[in-house]
């Protein structure tokens, strides 16, 4: 039998993997300077990488599912005085993120992703009055690209008191979870960051016994009879809590405008690019960010409910058809600092309780404060651009050079495969009011994917979090995703000049009321809607501050 300080250990079961990104990943780091995009973690060689606390602290909470007072003090540990305290049984290593599997002699990683290879990830708030960016909410954040591998270690640690099997089946559920995909690391996982998916291989399990001659002997030789199948670690129940209920939607859709994000910085020869993520190191798509897609569908949902309260915007308080008192728009005087505006901002966005509760709060002062339920994933083009063909477009590679005073052009081989991949170069210009000629400094160019193909935009909500919450959520919800079907909300960029059209063919919905699959019109109509618009009535009859 062996000892570890405070406890004995008399089995351990053992998992050795891969976990690779499906979106893009950000787990804070240290930052020197405020004007700066927000860091991801490095290790003391410079490397990126995910602590091992994060690992173990989404774990963690996966593990209590839909209650959240489950401590699982017997599995993680609980912090107290004396003898009342005790370690967690699990323990997660660091992981460092690499490019591929390979490791070297005493199983560390190879391959350290190269750090130029980071994407950023650009935010803005959008003024609910003005329509424009809001003061003191633009901010980015420097994330790790999709398809990069991290390395997982986890160790579930037994001693004489504990259930052998149940460790083995709590380490088979987290697996499970891992592969299925149901466990995000990191920050902004509601704007669809921090997806990972366990590979299947390589994958290697090990469950080691200490407490017999035997065992011990088996595990000094490594012996293959240690090694066991994923599958032999549900023999029993992993007693652990419900897990969460989701409803997840899909929605098919296809550009009748250019629809893009601008990129951060501008191109050398081009002055608007649209933002890129990697599929791989050598080739690039264009995607939506997840926290784009989630900022169209609150600004509409904040119009959904204020239009269905009557309230008029410049009134400082008014009462509506039903009754319910309704404050007005909150909006900072004409001349009051920046702080005055984005305080005001702030109060627009934690109003609506509804909308709190899907989307989430945005000041520390709310009552009930908690991240919204709703998360929009990433939604990335169904094109793939060559890393070189970029390289000349956004002008990390040098163009021909172009007469002194003039911006060098793209050259027309560029432009051909530009356009093979539905993207063309348009050329504007604002126009004097006094002259009618072309205003001094006021030529620009738009790199505008004309003609690009998306994947389906795919959300998620967890009605769990919602709560009692639930019917009156799910009311906005279906109301927004309505509106979307009719053409009313823009996505992307630039949705005043012309972008962001789009048109819906088809929008389903599973999990929640809707267990079998369903489309929006038969959602709309089915019998769920009663109980769900009776909510929405009532709801509205209430006051809101």
């Amino acid at each position: 039998m062996t000892r570890r300080t405070g406890r004995h250990v008399t089995s351990r079961v053992r998992a050795r993997g891969w976990l690779r990104t499906e979106s893009p990943v950000h787990v804070g780091g240290l930052s020197t300077d405020p004007s700066e995009p927000l860091p991801i973690a490095l290790d003391g060689l410079g490397r990126p990488y995910v602590p091992g606390t994060t690992l173990a602290g989404v774990l963690r909470s996966w593990s209590r599912g839909a209650d959240p007072d489950a401590l699982l003090h017997d599995l993680w540990g609980t912090a107290g005085e004396d003898s009342e305290g005790g370690a967690s049984r699990v323990i997660v290593a660091d992981a460092l993120v690499t490019s591929d599997t390979r490791l070297d002699a005493q199983s560390l990683p190879l391959s350290p992703i190269n750090r130029a290879l980071m994407e950023f990830r650009p935010s803005v708030g959008i003024d609910r009055v003005t329509g424009t960016a809001a003061p003191e909410f633009l901010y980015g954040r420097q994330v790790v690209p999709a398809g990069c591998l991290l390395r997982l270690e986890i160790d579930i640690e037994s001693a004489a008191d504990s259930d052998q099997a149940v460790d083995e089946a709590r380490m088979g559920a987290f697996l499970a979870a891992l592969s299925a995909g149901e466990i995000r690391i990191g920050a902004a996982t509601g704007r669809g960051l921090g997806s990972v998916r366990l590979l299947d291989d390589p994958l290697e399990v090990v469950v080691e016994r200490f407490d017999s001659p035997q065992g011990l002997l088996a595990v000094l030789r490594g012996d293959a009879v240690r090694v066991r199948p994923e599958a032999s670690l549900s023999a029993v129940a992993p007693q652990l809590p419900a897990r969460r209920e989701f409803l997840h939607v899909q929605v098919v859709w296809r550009p009748l405008a250019p629809v893009m994000v601008r990129a951060t910085p501008s191109g050398l020869s081009v002055d608007t690019l649209p933002l890129t993520t990697r599929v791989d190191q050598r080739h690039l798509t264009l995607v939506l960010p997840g926290g784009s897609l989630k900022g169209a569908l609150r600004a509409h949902a904040e119009f959904v409910e204020r239009t269905a309260r009557f309230t008029p915007d410049g009134v400082p308080e008014t009462t509506a058809s039903h009754g319910a008192s309704v404050a007005a728009t909150p909006r900072a005087a004409s001349g009051d600092p920046a702080a005055g505006h984005s305080t005001a901002f702030r109060a627009q966005l934690d109003q609506l309780p509804a909308v709190r509760d899907l989307f989430g709060a945005a000041r520390d002062d709310v009552k009930d404060r908690r991240a919204g339920a709703l998360r929009a994933e990433e939604c990335t083009a169904l094109i793939t651009i060559p890393e070189t063909l970029w390289r000349a477009v956004n002008g990390a590679d040098p163009l021909p050079a172009a007469s002194p005073g003039e911006r060098a052009e793209l050259p027309e081989a560029v432009r051909d495969r530009l356009d093979d991949l539905g993207m063309a170069q348009a050329d504007h210009v604002a126009l004097d009011r006094w002259t009618g000629g072309a205003a001094d400094g006021r030529l620009f160019s738009v790199l505008e994917p004309h003609s690009v193909e998306w994947e389906p935009v795919r959300l998620s909500i967890d009605l769990t979090r919602l709560g009692a919450g639930r019917e009156r959520a799910l009311a906005l919800l279906l109301l927004t995703l309505r509106d979307l079907v009719e053409g009313r909300i823009p996505l992307g960029a630039s949705v005043n000049r012309g972008f962001g059209d789009i048109e819906i063919s088809e929008i389903t919905l599973i999990g929640g009321p809707w267990p079998t699959q369903v489309k929006l019109p038969e959602a709309l109509d089915g019998p769920e809607i009663s109980t769900i618009a009776r909510a929405w009535t009532d709801y509205l009859a209430q006051e809101v501050s």
